[in-house]
């Protein structure tokens, strides 16, 4: 019975037990949230394409040199090598969606001393990770720090392989710019390197 005068009453009276809204007025701007497209538009023109230009290597030294020398890594990462130069392209594999460049450096014997991923999946985190002024500390968690690698990445194929003729390279020179990994005896001894520069150097 009082429980039936207690029902009665909401009714009566116009009470809600619950508000019913559409889903998108439930959602609501998280304050910790973060833009990785706006976080690499602050970076990339600002602060990313100088370091690497004021810090590259040419990839010839590294190939005189010993690689670790010149190793960017944080904690047990790869060694990562900010590179540039000209070589000569060779090969360009494009049987899977990691497509590469390779390509031979000064003196010429034929075989490749770099890759240059071409895409259109570019693979690892060397543009994020090899300069150091993309620190883990900087973001809230793993996702956000993973989004602004792969940001990096989708700039790096709109803007820089975007515009580049990779069938029409082979045989001719390039110049290139960017972030690598050092290999090792089994292959290349740059490899992947994810460019920020790349450009068929015209004939003089």
């Amino acid at each position: 019975m009082r429980m039936a005068v207690f029902f009665a009453a909401l009714l009566l009276g116009g009470c809600k037990l619950w508000t019913v809204r559409p889903i998108e007025d439930t959602q609501t701007t998280n304050p910790g949230s973060l833009s990785a497209a706006a976080y690499v538009d602050s970076i990339w023109s600002p602060k990313l394409l100088p370091a690497i230009s004021s810090a590259a290597v040419d990839a010839q030294t590294l190939l005189d040199a010993q690689a670790g020398k010149y190793c960017h890594q944080t904690a047990n990462g790869p060694c990562y090598l900010i590179v540039k130069g000209e070589g000569r392209v060779i090969g360009a594999d494009q049987r899977s969606r990691s497509g590469i460049l390779e390509i031979d450096i000064a003196p010429f014997d034929g075989k490749p001393d770099l890759t240059i991923q071409v895409g259109p999946v570019l693979r690892g985190v060397a543009l994020r990770d090899a300069t150091g002024i993309v620190q883990f500390s900087d973001f809230t968690n793993q996702i956000q720090f993973a989004d602004v690698g792969n940001e990096l990445n989708a700039r790096v194929l709109k803007t820089v392989l975007g515009p580049f003729d990779v069938a029409g390279s082979k045989g001719r020179t390039v110049e290139f710019a960017g972030t690598a990994v050092s290999g090792d005896s089994s292959g290349p001894a740059i490899r992947d390197l994810v460019p920020v520069r790349l450009a068929v150097k015209e004939a003089r």
